[in-house]
């Protein structure tokens, strides 16, 4: 496909070739030209024109009158215009013969043609004049340009300017930002003043919301929004990557930089549950689905709903925010064909620093307090003369070996007419990871079309297909683990002592006689998951009298994920060779299913305004999943089920199943678009709930005042809009699984009856026959104003989310009487409070425009309660003694405080007995703080019972993100920064400790590590210590370890330039821009050296990439 699509491109590139000869030699008289001549005779025009426009006049010289004088003044002007000044107004005319412009005598009448001044044709006038404001105030900095050439000036701090034009025929165009756009015909003026009005498009804004759009400016629930402008031309292949910085309140957690993988979690105000997972409802065209299976070229808008007022519209699943993926349509005119693409490479953000292999027996030698290395042996390693037996492999550096390679390509066709309307686009996205065998490659195909039918009916229909393919490298047959983890996690733990491939061809058997990274990188093993997905999305709408919309919406998507995971057999060397191969192999296949009716009626009187929507909505979706797994293949060649061995085979499969019906309804109600109220209501019944439990109401209301709009308020001029907001409501979340409250048997419960051992089963678990919906009631008070024509624009609100009755499991059971636990049961609240801030701003001088638009948020993430979960710990604490306590935020870090580590002997006797925690304490042994006892104040002892607290939490507090952007002329440039602060992050493991489970040691760890030669209180790693996969007192969780994981990340930058209208024209192209782009440049953050910021866990991840591209926007 791809090969087929690059043959395509060569045939359109030579046919435009062809063509582009073609046009110039028709089109000789469209071509621009600059030329100024003052007094000359019309033979002596003629040969400037000769030169400036690269061209041959044909004419008898008895046609010239060489006594007559011309003055002409053309700068980016058509030959074609020039000539029609100077040779009809001297009776000639012309045709264009090949390279030849030949003139000859015109057939208008001559005494008209020499009616006009002797002396002088064609010279420049002079025309001047002022341009105020609406009130009458001077408007300095308002471009003036001359229609159809680039030639103009700017009016002055007192608002007047002077501009000289070819002829009475010209039109001038004032524009300025905040203000319409206006043109004025010269005629016989020399003085022109003009009052130019303040554009109110910003008022016609508007913006997706639920079932429908709304203007800007009477939105009273919490909306952001960005367009397909904050998206394009970045090198994301995930729209999730796109939103991430760019609205308040919405946090994108990247977590991975695998290719094909979603990393991003969305996170919508915070997290709203500890129980149900509180992941947002995602809708693309109003039908869910996954917003990383769609080409980011194709979306329009991208909204995201965060109070009850905008989200309640969608009940039971709107909890934890709603997403609304709007993808483009068609338009009225003429056919459009774009292309968009880009190449480019990818790397690593961040790779940690390991030692060099003697660098490793050094300090393995002072961990161990052993000689398991001799100073032979260090030597041999730091020479490198026997690397097959004294290797210095860098197997981490060696795995993330290559730039991978990214290249996307999109082609659109758009147009149609009033009554039929299309938009179709095909895209095709390669990439490479930077892991050698790691591809991802997928085709997007979508098709919008819009038919009116008659004069009350039109159909929307919207078609798309995607079909990807990722593959990535796996470990031998007895490492395990799934797709690249076990490589990435052995790259990091393997030390460089260990050979990765000897000069004969043999790999190392590393340290456990399984092979190395670097074998199993040339082993058949693999991983491969073809994904094939089609969605249908019809909407037929009526509307039998005026106002009144009925519409019916159908929806069908199809989706089939197989899976083939194949750990190969290797040979290592002549002793050892890995033999257990084995497959698994699965299919996962859903098919989702929606009918819904919608009837809006809208009614506008005198300045009034009503709005009334009802609905019923239907949504099915029906999964199955079948997989098998074999061991013991005779070929690595050969991998499929039934050839694999008897022993061990294993199969599964399930069919699962859930349904959820609704009725809704939302009435707007404005008077003078100045008083804004909204009501909406939503009843929701969910199968995945007992009888009784089954539905919900969720209820909303907000209302707004344009204050701006008051009478009071029209004094100042500089207030362009000033709304005051509020709204109140509850939601719902039943994303909980199938089914919890169904009690499931375990079969292995065989019982003795007799003198024999019979086969039973037993509820595992008891589990709660009354399971009813998370709810969550939101309030938000907001602030929205705009200054100075819009050109300046600020907005800020409070909201306070509480959900309650959520779905946990307590860790507590029951007695033993019954002997199961406890399942999921509604217990337990939790509340996110905060602010949002966002500010714009934009202007322009001249050829120079800039816009500033940043948003900062603050969000309060609080456990209120575990309810039969809550359990109070002896230090004052309630919770479940892990990660949730009332009073403070989930996915929070609990251990100790420590005060740097112990410097001597003297140093441990005088610190309080920490023996509960580091029975043993020697020199270089981390300090952890008394801060409380059996009283409530310091014992003198260290214990984990008193002396654990809070010690950050990975929930961001601040999240932060700013757009830049810059055009001068036909160049522009952009950056968007973002970030969070008030977060933390923990390395453990591989990732965070030296020598753990006979691991490697990093750089930092090394050179940072407490001497006992050198004792210093406050070093950045305790002393070396070989660690077990259990851990040692130094490892227990405290604040040595939970890490600042806040940072500034320069997300992308974009530099683009547009070729000139003049060179494209002829090529009859509309648009041509050329750009580089860079996403993921630069990170600024005081994490662990090596290691991105939204990384956690013990170091098997895949790095965040850097992505240069260089791309092409091409629009005919």
């Amino acid at each position: 496909m791809g090969i087929a699509f690059l043959q395509c491109g060569f045939i359109l590139a030579f046919a435009s070739l062809s063509l582009a000869r073609d046009v110039l030699a028709q089109h000789l008289l469209d071509q621009q030209i600059t030329v100024k001549v003052q007094n000359k005779d019309l033979g002596t025009v003629l040969q400037r024109l000769e030169k400036a426009a690269k061209v041959h006049f044909a004419y008898i010289p008895q046609l010239i009158d060489n006594d007559r004088k011309l003055s002409v003044s053309a700068q980016n002007e058509t030959l074609r215009s020039v000539l029609d000044r100077i040779l009809l107004s001297n009776g000639l005319s012309y045709e264009v013969s090949g390279d030849f412009i030949v003139l000859k005598k015109s057939t208008d009448s001559p005494t008209a043609i020499h009616s006009s001044a002797p002396s002088a044709i064609a010279v420049d006038i002079n025309v001047s004049g002022t341009v105020k404001d609406e009130n009458g105030g001077p408007l300095p900095g308002v471009s003036i340009v001359l229609k159809g050439t680039q030639r103009g000036t700017t009016t002055d701090t007192e608002g007047k300017f002077s501009l000289n034009v070819p002829d009475q025929t010209a039109v001038l165009v004032f524009s300025f930002v905040g203000y319409r756009s206006q043109e004025v015909a010269v005629g016989n003026q020399t003085t022109v003043n003009l009052t130019l009005n303040p554009d109110e498009s910003a008022l016609d804004e508007v913006v997706v919301v639920g079932y429908g759009t709304q203007k800007k400016v009477n939105v009273i629930g919490s909306v952001s929004q960005i367009t397909s402008e904050n998206i394009e031309n970045r090198p994301v292949t995930q729209a999730s990557q796109a939103i991430t910085g760019q609205m308040p309140g919405v946090t994108v957690t990247q977590s991975t930089g695998r290719p094909g993988v979603s990393g991003g979690t969305i996170r919508v105000r915070g997290v709203g549950s500890f129980g149900a997972t509180p992941n947002a409802l995602v809708l693309i065209d109003g039908i869910p689905g996954d917003m990383n299976d769609i080409n980011p070229n194709d979306i329009k808008t991208i909204s995201v709903l965060k109070d009850a007022s905008s989200a309640a519209i969608y009940g039971a699943r709107s909890a934890n925010g709603v997403v609304l993926i709007t993808t483009k349509m068609g338009t009225s005119d003429k056919l459009s064909v774009s292309y968009d693409g880009y190449t480019g490479f990818n790397s690593a953000t961040k790779l940690p620093d390991f030692v060099n292999s003697w660098e490793y027996a050094e300090m393995f030698n002072i961990a161990s307090g052993s000689n398991s290395f001799s100073a032979d042996d260090i030597a041999k390693y730091r020479s490198q003369s026997d690397p097959d037996n004294y290797p210095n492999t860098r197997f981490l550096e060696d795995l993330f070996s290559r730039n991978g390679r990214q290249t996307q390509h999109t082609v659109t066709l758009n147009g149609g007419n009033e009554n039929n309307k299309f938009f179709l686009s095909g895209g095709i996205l390669q990439q490479q990871g930077i892991i050698p065998k790691n591809e991802y490659n997928r085709y997007n195909l979508r098709a919008n079309l819009q038919n009116k039918i008659g004069s009350q009916f039109e159909l929307t229909t919207r078609l798309s297909g995607s079909i990807d393919k990722r593959e990535e490298p796996q470990a031998t047959g007895n490492k395990g683990g799934e797709l690249t983890d076990q490589l990435i996690q052995n790259a990091v733990r393997y030390p460089a002592i260990y050979l990765g491939q000897a000069s004969n061809g043999d790999f190392g058997i590393g340290p456990e006689s399984g092979g190395t990274p670097a074998a199993w990188l040339q082993s058949d093993s693999y991983f491969r998951a073809p994904t094939s997905r089609f969605g249908i999305n019809t909407k037929l709408d009526w509307k039998p009298i005026a106002g009144l919309v009925l519409s019916a919406i159908g929806g069908y998507n199809f989706s089939l994920v197989e899976r083939r995971s194949y750990l190969a057999s290797q040979r290592l060397d002549d002793q050892i060779t890995l033999n257990q191969s084995s497959l698994n192999q699965l299919s996962n296949k859903q098919i989702y299913k929606t009918l819904q009716f919608t009837g809006e009626y809208d009614k506008e009187l005198n300045n009034h305004f009503l709005s009334v929507l009802i609905g019923y909505s239907f949504e099915k979706q029906d999964s199955s999943y079948f997989g098998g797994y074999r061991q013991n293949f005779p070929s690595n060649q050969y991998t499929v089920l039934d050839l694999g061995g008897l022993d061990n085979q294993q199969s599964g499969g399930y069919d699962a199943a859930w349904a959820i019906q609704s009725l809704f309804s939302r009435l707007k109600y404005s008077f003078m678009e100045k008083y804004l109220f909204e009501v909406t209501v939503r009843n929701d019944g969910s199968s995945r709930f007992p009888t009784g439990q089954k539905y919900a109401f969720f209820p909303s209301a907000a209302v707004g005042w344009r204050i701006a709009q008051e009478p009071f308020m029209k004094p100042l001029s500089w207030l362009s809009d000033l709304k005051l907001k509020a709204s109140y409501g509850v939601l719902g979340n039943q994303n909980i699984g199938n089914y919890p409250y169904q009690q499931v048997l375990a079969a292995g419960r065989n019982y003795p009856f007799g003198n024999n051992l019979n086969i039973g089963a037993a509820y595992s678990n008891y589990t709660d026959p009354n399971i009813k919906w998370e709810s969550t009631t939101t309030f938000d008070f907001g602030i929205e104003s705009a200054f100075f024509n819009n050109k300046l624009t600020f907005n800020v609100t409070y909201f306070n989310r509480q959900t309650d009755d959520i779905l946990f499991k307590p860790s507590s059971s029951v007695s033993s009487v019954l002997g199961v636990n406890i399942g999921e049961t509604n217990t337990g609240a939790m509340s996110n409070k905060g602010w949002e801030f966002d500010l714009g701003h934009r202007n322009r001088f001249k050829d120079f425009s800039y816009s500033i638009n940043a948003n900062f948020s603050i969000i309060n993430n609080q456990v209120v309660t575990l309810g039969l979960g809550n359990v109070n710990q002896p230090n004052g604490l309630v919770g479940n003694g892990s990660n949730l306590f009332i009073g403070y935020p989930m996915q929070m870090y609990y251990g100790y405080l420590s005060d740097g580590v112990f410097i001597s002997q003297d140093d441990i006797t005088q610190w309080p007995d920490q023996t509960k925690v580091t029975p043993k304490a020697v020199p270089g042994d981390i300090r952890y703080k008394d801060i409380s006892g059996p009283d409530g104040v310091p014992d003198g002892k260290v214990d984990p019972t008193y002396d654990r607290t809070y010690l950050g939490s990975q929930i961001p507090k601040y999240t932060f993100g700013t757009n830049l952007g810059f055009t001068f002329k036909s160049f522009d440039f952009s950056a968007f920064l973002q970030g969070v602060a008030g977060v933390s992050g923990q390395l453990n493991g591989y990732a965070g400790y030296a020598f753990f489970n006979l691991g490697n040691i990093q750089r930092w760890q090394m050179d940072g590590r407490f001497n006992p030669d050198n004792p210093t209180r406050y070093p950045d790693y305790p002393r070396l210590e070989v660690i077990s996969n259990s851990g040692t007192p130094n490892t227990v969780t405290s604040d040595f370890w939970v890490l600042n994981a806040s940072y500034l990340r320069v997300k992308n930058l974009q530099l683009g330039y547009s070729l000139p209208e003049k060179w494209l024209k002829p090529l009859h192209v509309k648009r041509t821009r050329i750009y580089m782009s860079a996403e993921n440049l630069l990170t600024f953050s005081k994490y662990r050296q090596g290691w991105d910021p939204e990384i956690n866990g013990g170091g098997a991840y895949y790095p965040i990439l850097r992505t240069v591209t260089f791309g092409l926007n091409l629009k005919l």
